[in-house]
């Protein structure tokens, strides 16, 4: 059975289904549920929780989650200038025309700003595991199925990441291998040698920040989903697309909740400039 008509299916029980395991939730239970998760919301921190199937975010942070509008790369989903005319699914931006890139495309459930960056923070940084399912089935929701995906698999952490088992690229590719009803291989790429955090780098850095950084283990299937939380330049799902074409893949297709474009990245340095001024 193709992934199509599998996510089709995910996607119209999905919401019928939380709604009846919310609603025959019994008293203990909302009472526990309200003990540990957290009173106010961990992206906005404002608003209070009140829903316990909701990963501890609030219902207007859920629901204020920017969709990709722009027309966008149909290869690597980076936004394309605006040339006046409507461009093709097929259409590419100018990086891929000059160096495409071994993976056969790179979806984004959203753009890296708004409620998105402040969810991922909390998933990344604030041990919110839970969060985990939630993007998972966001990502269900808003992105076409690879079909032909055999095997799920995460961009790598060091090791020092994966003993604390909180690498929110593996946390996130675990829920969705099992949403997908697909094997997840965590040892498939291993990642070889620190690097430093791609976000603090300016993007002429990024590729050789990632270059031999990863090994991949030989016999990868021939059609691999890559995962990642959230994608920028796009050189680490290269880097790692790559080796999973060299470790005998013939397609990689890259999924990530979120995707920071240049204008984003730029958005998000002067937010950060003026916090530390």
């Amino acid at each position: 059975m193709t992934l199509g008509p599998r996510i089709e299916s995910l996607r119209e029980c999905e919401g019928s289904r939380a709604r009846s395991a919310e609603r025959n939730l019994n008293p203990l239970l909302r009472a526990a549920a309200g003990f540990f998760l957290p009173s106010r919301c961990l992206a906005c921190r404002r608003r209070a929780v009140e829903r316990f199937f909701r990963g501890g975010v609030c219902e207007d942070c859920w629901g204020a989650l920017d969709r990709q509008q722009e027309a966008r790369c149909g290869v690597c989903d980076e936004p394309l200038p605006d040339g006046g005319e409507t461009p093709t699914p097929a259409a590419r931006c100018g990086r891929c025309l000059l160096s495409p890139p071994p993976f056969r495309s790179l979806r984004a459930a959203a753009p890296y700003r708004g409620p998105a960056r402040a969810i991922l923070i909390a998933f990344k940084f604030g041990g919110t595991d839970i969060l985990a399912p939630h993007l998972a089935r966001i990502l269900i929701e808003r992105l076409p199925a690879p079909a032909d995906a055999e095997e799920v698999t995460a961009v790598p952490a060091t090791a020092r990441a994966r003993r604390r088992a909180d690498h929110a690229a593996e946390l996130l590719a675990a829920a969705l291998a099992e949403s997908l009803s697909l094997p997840f291989v965590p040892g498939r790429l291993e990642k070889i040698r620190a690097t430093e955090r791609q976000s603090g780098l300016p993007l002429a850095r990024r590729a050789g920040n990632v270059r031999g950084a990863f090994r991949a283990r030989p016999g990868a299937p021939r059609h691999v989903l890559l995962v990642d939380d959230v994608a920028t330049s796009g050189a680490t799902a290269r880097e790692c697309a790559h080796l999973l074409v060299r470790a005998g893949a013939r397609t990689v297709d890259v999924w990530c909740f979120a995707r920071a474009s240049r204008d984003d990245m730029l958005r998000n340095r002067v937010i950060r400039d003026r916090a530390i001024v």
